[in-house]
């Protein structure tokens, strides 16, 4: 058990220590465009789908399997967002590239993922 605590508690620090390294590079103006731009894409990329989705509501035998369609498509969104939030900032600033971001942005994803998956359950079982 200690083992694991141990590679935990290491894979923090090297979490934090990339985020803190992407922060200071950054600045407010490049991370608003990165914000708005990773939504706008991540937004336009999951719209067809989900409205192939919504409109398919209609058929009620598979109100339960387009209801976990959506919450499926909407730990995507989460994804593609910070997927390609982290790729506009390596766009606006060069040495960023040089950073690896992978470890931010599955870890971000992760945690935003699991809370979304967690609301969408509830959400589901409150409908359901």
């Amino acid at each position: 058990m200690k083992h694991i605590m141990d590679r935990v508690y290491k894979f923090y620090h090297k979490y934090r220590n990339l985020v803190k390294l992407i922060d200071r590079q950054t600045t407010m103006n490049t991370v608003l465009k990165s914000v708005f731009g990773a939504l706008l894409i991540s937004f336009l990329i999951i719209l067809p789908p989900s409205i192939l989705v919504i409109n398919m509501f209609i058929f009620t035998k598979l109100k339960l399997f387009l209801s976990i369609l959506l919450l499926c498509l909407v730990i995507l969104w989460v994804y593609l967002y910070y997927h390609f939030y982290y790729k506009l900032l390596k766009n606006y600033h060069e040495k960023i590239k040089e950073i690896n971001t992978k470890i931010p942005k599955y870890v971000e994803f992760a945690f935003v993922g699991f809370i979304m998956l967690t609301l969408g359950f509830v959400v589901l079982t409150v409908i359901f």
